[in-house]
This record gives structure tokens, sequence and C-alpha cells, in this order.
């Protein structure tokens, strides 16, 4: 990855008080039933009262992201927009259906399934922000997120000059949606507390969760916070493979393991991916800090999304809160993190992001 991504800004909307960033985990939200939805910000600040009324839930979070996490790197109008969705606003699609079955396919309102689309999030805030630019949105499952990511780092690459680039993720979680995954075993049987998911590895499945996050990107180094320096997606690796996939990443980008001061882990509770996860911890340095943030977030296919929010939350703060350390290590300094995150289905991404 020769073109870094640089991190202008960032902004989470999720089951904590990401959305504003000084009340993060003060206090931390935690659920008994193995869903976590997401805390509401106010969304008026950015959608008009004439809009707001006929959005989803999922929109309002998308919309509100996007247009802070603009605002907070001073962007009026990025060059390109660009969005991950494994599946797009559920409530709109789930209400569209039931009105054809209700309404028996008559007198049907377009509202539900023209703003269920994958897309719906990028065309409000191209709107919004009078862009009329390239504009994408990519739906792979939880590959979503680090496709877009792909893909501002090649069109950031190819540009000639600075260019700044609106990139994010967004899922949402219903009753009906939890519903259906709870047959395939995607959630816990028994109820557990969220805080206290970790130590439930001996069963299958995670806790439910959503959220929406977006990043200001640019090639342009000045006011960055943070620069992504590698990303990598592998489908059902084995242990040696995800091993391999890391040692490959720190050596392009001249550091070893030593270098890493914190490995930001999606572990999900899930013991079905324990024989990827216990390798992982056990190979990293003595040095190196082990966190985890689906305990804050739940389970959802751009759930590293708010991994990534948080790994910019630790540079922008220079330290680690204590709710998300999973096995402290000896560094003191938060220059080199490893996002690792693992999905229901064990397939794993790993993104490299460093101080500069």
């Amino acid at each position: 990855m020769k073109q870094p991504l640089y991190i202008l800004s960032a902004c989470s909307i999720s089951p904590q008080h990401s959305y504003d960033m000084e009340r993060f985990l003060n206090p931390v939200i935690s659920s008994d039933d193995n869903k976590l939805y997401v805390t509401a910000p106010d969304y008026a600040k950015y959608i008009s009262p004439v809009a707001i009324r006929r959005m989803s839930r999922m929109l309002k979070m998308g919309i509100t992201a996007g247009m802070r996490s603009l605002e907070m790197a001073g962007i009026v109008t990025p060059d390109a927009i660009i969005i991950g969705t494994a599946r797009g606003s559920v409530t709109d699609m789930e209400n569209f259906l039931k009105d054809m079955i209700s309404l028996k396919e008559e007198a049907l309102t377009p509202t539900g399934f023209i703003q269920s689309t994958y897309n719906s999030v990028n065309g409000w805030l191209a709107m919004m922000t009078k862009s009329t630019r390239y504009n994408q949105t990519y739906v792979h499952r939880g590959f979503s997120l680090e496709l877009c990511l792909l893909d501002a780092q090649m069109m950031l690459a190819e540009a000639t000059g600075n260019k700044y680039l609106l990139a994010g993720g967004f899922d949402e979680l219903t009753e009906e949606y939890f519903i259906i995954r709870d047959k395939i075993d995607y959630y816990k049987d028994e109820p557990v507390n969220s805080r206290t998911l970790l130590s439930h590895y001996d069963t299958k499945g995670s806790i439910g969760g959503e959220g929406a996050h977006f990043f200001t990107l640019s090639n342009d180094p000045n006011n960055a916070t943070c620069a992504i320096h590698g990303i990598a997606m592998l489908q059902q690796p084995s242990s040696d493979a995800l091993q391999q996939a890391i040692a490959d990443m720190l050596e392009k980008n001249g550091i070893t393991n030593d270098d890493i001061d914190v490995m930001m882990c999606g572990m999900n509770g899930d013991v079905r991916n324990k024989f990827l996860m216990d390798p992982l911890i056990a190979g990293c340095s003595t040095n190196t800090t082990i966190a985890a943030f689906k305990q804050l977030s739940g389970e959802y296919d751009t759930a590293s999304g708010f991994g990534l929010w948080l790994v910019h939350y630790l540079f922008t703060h220079s330290s680690i809160p204590s709710d998300i350390i999973y096995k402290q290590g000896s560094s003191t300094s938060v220059k080199n993190v490893l996002l690792c995150n693992v999905t229901i289905a064990c397939n794993v991404t790993l993104m490299l992001v460093t101080s500069s």
C-alpha cells in the first residue's frame, strides 16, 4: 500500500457515547439481551425536520455520522463519497415487504423501497454536500468497509494534488433480523451481559450490534491524526496463514512485531474462531497491549468501522481506556496499531495504522 490513507477526522454513532468523544465510555453502555443498539445523538443538527420524518434510523445514523466527520475536518464538499455496508437499511426493506403482504401488492408507496437501497445514504450525503463527484457503495458482507477503504486508497494514489474523501460503513440491527440470524447460531443461546462477552468464548455465537462510522481521508498528511498503511482481507484463513499475512504486512512497512504498541482485536466471543484468536494473541510481543472492542459495539458486518474509529480515538488521546484492555503490554506509547477483525464466518481483515 504505497499511498497511505491519512485520517483527518472520524465520527462514530455506536452503542457507546462515541458521537461525543469526550463522553466515550463515561459510562459504558451494556445490555443483557444479546443486543446492542446505538445511542442516538441529536440528528436534527444535520437533517431538516421535513426530511427527518420520513427517514429510518439507519438513514439518520449514516447521514449524521458522515456530515459530522466532514464538519470536523473542515471539508464542505468531498472529492468522493465511498461507503461500505452489508445490509443497507434493513428497516426500510422490512417495512416495504410488510406493506406488500398487507396491501396485497397494491397501492404501495415507493418510499420504503427507495430508502432501502444500499446507496441511499450516499445519495443523501451527495445532495447535502452538493457533491457531483465519484460516489460508490460496496456491499461485500464482512469485507464491505475494507473494500471501501481500498477504493479510497487507489483513488488517492492516482490523484494529482490534495484530495479529500468521505469514507465509511454502516449496518443496523432489527428484531426480525436478529431472529433470522439467531437460527444459524450467529448469537449466543443464553443471554450474556455485553461487558462479559469475552469470558463466554466457550460457546457458539456473539451478540448483535449496529453502528455508522465515517472517516474524512486525504493524501495530504497535514492535520492528520493517523494513517492507514496496510489493508488485508483473508477468507477463512488458517492460523498459520493469518500469522504470515501479519508478518508480510509488517515487513512491507519496515516494522517488527515488537513495534506494535496495540493490537486492536475484533474478538466476538464465538468459540468457532478461537483457533485464530488464541495463537494470534499468544504470538504478540510483550510490548503489545491487546485491546478488544466488540463487547462495546456488538457483532455485525461492518463492526471493523467501530474498531478503526477506536484506533483513531487512541491516537487522538494518546492513551488506552482500561475498559478495552484485554491484556496489558509494556509499551507506553501509541505509535503503531494493528487492527485485526474476525467475523462469525471466520473471515479476517487487517489494518496497520500508524501515527504518521
